[in-house]
């Protein structure tokens, strides 16, 4: 009987410790990426130092936003649009093009590093649960932009 009880104890204890776990992250997909406006909430290189042509994106709310086929961003001098596809673990964008307006410098400059991390194919996951989920893109150069999902009324 002792034995017994000992190992009932040891089997309460053991589950009391376990993780329970959360909500699941959304998974990377078209439909997931529709319901939600990104918002970029941190930009850092490979090594983890903040990307300081992309400080003015988080001052003015750069944002991105999908339809079933493009992407459209908006938030620093210029509007950027383009096409996209969703693939296991990442995000093929294509032909990125731009309005041709001319603004202050930083902003400009904000343009150029979007573009420039925005192209070609980026390592891509969402973490977090609903109802502000974290779109992650890890460009092929290891920057990593974290953008912060708000979801889209419907």
């Amino acid at each position: 009987m002792t034995k017994i009880l000992a190992l009932s104890s040891i089997a309460l204890l053991l589950g009391a410790c376990a993780q329970v776990p959360s909500a699941a992250s959304p998974a990377l997909n078209t439909d997931t990426l529709v319901a939600y406006e990104w918002q970029l909430a941190a930009a850092q290189t490979a090594d983890g130092q903040a990307i300081a042509d992309l400080a003015p994106g988080l001052e003015r709310r750069l944002r991105v936003r999908f339809d079933a086929q493009s992407l459209h961003v908006r938030g620093g001098c210029n509007a950027l649009f383009g096409a996209y596809a969703v693939a296991p673990g990442s995000l093929q964008l294509r032909g990125l093009a731009s309005t041709m307006k001319a603004c202050p410098a930083p902003l400009m400059r904000l343009d150029q590093a979007v573009s420039a991390r925005l192209k070609d194919k980026v390592s891509a996951r969402v973490q977090g649960s609903a109802p502000n989920p974290v779109l992650v893109l890890t460009t092929v150069d290891g920057d990593v932009l974290q953008w912060i999902g708000e979801p889209i009324p419907r």
